[in-house]
């Protein structure tokens, strides 16, 4: 199986144990070690080692709080994998998951235009991109993760994706709220043949 990427992106496994004051001052240390890997796998996904949708509702407040001091913007993008259920059907469930891992790989890539991802569940995956001074500039960086075929297990696959995107602040300043409209936005794309990419507008979630 391909190996997973690591994302080192404060998240990183590097300081998964960096917290724990909440531990008993009694705790040894393989117990301490063993309980740092417990909160991280708690919020991962087991699969492709992404941060998941635990760690994506923990993580919403504080990139908010650091948009707002930096009075920036931040986009909420949610993915959906159009093709997964025929790939899973036509190749298996082996190659499925080494699809995801490798969609994986090439979304935690994008860390270094500061674009987080997430692994939400099966086919969905959550970006958090901050500082959207341009926008379109930082969704081709999106689509292009789609240009290019994925290699599975001698397998050339070819896959689009429904994408929905909201705004911090301007569409919202609730998390549940952003994630909601990329939900809605999201949705509208997938039931559109010439736009697979949506920006949440009023009127979406009527």
């Amino acid at each position: 199986m391909r190996k997973k990427q690591n994302v080192e992106n404060g998240w990183g496994k590097e300081n998964r144990m960096a917290d724990y004051s909440f531990y008993s001052f009694e705790a040894t240390g393989a117990q301490i070690e063993a309980m740092g890997k417990w909160k991280y796998l708690a919020l991962h996904h087991e699969l492709t080692d992404l941060p998941n949708r635990r760690m994506l509702h923990m993580s919403m407040k504080s990139y908010m709080a650091r948009a707002h001091q930096q009075q920036t913007k931040l986009a909420v993008v949610l993915i959906d994998i159009d093709q997964f259920k025929e790939i899973n059907d036509m190749f298996g469930h082996y190659v499925g998951d080494e699809f995801l891992i490798e969609m994986s790989n090439r979304l935690a890539a994008l860390s270094e235009h500061h674009i987080q991802a997430f692994h939400l569940s099966g086919d969905e995956f959550m970006l958090l991109i901050e500082s959207v001074d341009n926008l379109e500039e930082k969704m081709e960086r999106v689509t292009a993760v789609f240009d290019t075929p994925f290699q599975v297990d001698q397998n050339r696959i070819l896959v689009s994706a429904s994408i929905g995107v909201s705004l911090y602040p301007d569409q919202s300043i609730d998390a549940e709220k952003l994630i909601y409209y990329a939900d809605k936005a999201m949705y509208r794309a997938k039931s559109s043949i010439e736009n697979r990419c949506r920006v949440f507008r009023p009127g979406l979630d009527e």
